[in-house]
Parts: structure tokens; sequence; C-alpha cells
């Protein structure tokens, strides 16, 4: 019985086109980073706003959110941010059964309080 080399099973397996190097994780796009840092300025105003708490429970704030998320041409204005606790941002906003009567009623809370329209 005759048995094959490595090299020739290696020969087979070998891709037909090279591969693109992958950008390194630690070198984001410009407009990444300016984006980033426009958030980052902006921050300090929503969470005095909405008085360093979150707008849905009244716990004190540990993230921001987007109401139109950043995939979905979000920008950073500040109608479009509000702060939230952890727990309403994660389990009832990104992991509940009804994030868009959730994106809903944050537009309403906004608009009721500070007069933002959407």
């Amino acid at each position: 019985m005759l048995r094959k080399s490595p090299l020739k099973i290696r020969s087979r397996l070998k891709a037909k086109s090279k591969l693109k190097a992958k950008t390194p994780l630690n070198q984001r796009s410009r407009r990444k980073m300016k984006y980033d840092a426009e958030l980052e300025r902006i921050k300090p105003a929503v969470k005095e706003r909405d008085g360093y708490r979150c707008i849905l429970c009244e716990r004190p704030y540990e993230e921001i959110h987007h109401i139109n998320y950043r995939s979905s041409a979000g920008g950073n204005e500040i109608k479009n941010l509000c702060c939230l606790c952890w727990h309403c941002h994660r389990i009832k906003i990104h992991q509940g059964n009804n994030p868009k009567e959730y994106k809903k009623l944050l537009q309403q809370i906004l608009s009721e309080r500070y007069g933002y329209e959407y």
C-alpha cells in the first residue's frame, strides 16, 4: 500500500491565491477615531442634561446609549444620546424582546423632557 507524502497533501491544501494581510486591530480608521473623539466631547453634556441618572429607572447612569444606532447612521448629536444604567442598557434594550418599543419610549421621554424633535 502506497502512502502519500505530507508534501503532496500540503500542496493540495495550499490556497490558490495569496491571502491579504489583515490590518492590525489597534490601527483604527481615521473616520472611527474622529467619531469616537466627537463622542467623548459630547458625553459630559449628555451626563449633565440627564442628571447623571438613567432616564428609564432613575438609577445612577453607567453607559451612554445611541437611540438610533451608529450602524444605522445614528450620529453623536445630543438628541440621539441618553444615559442608561447597565441593567436597562444591556438587559432591556439590547437583549430585550422589544427594542423598537424601547427606542420609541426613549424618543418620547427625551421629547417630553427636553423638546427634541425626531
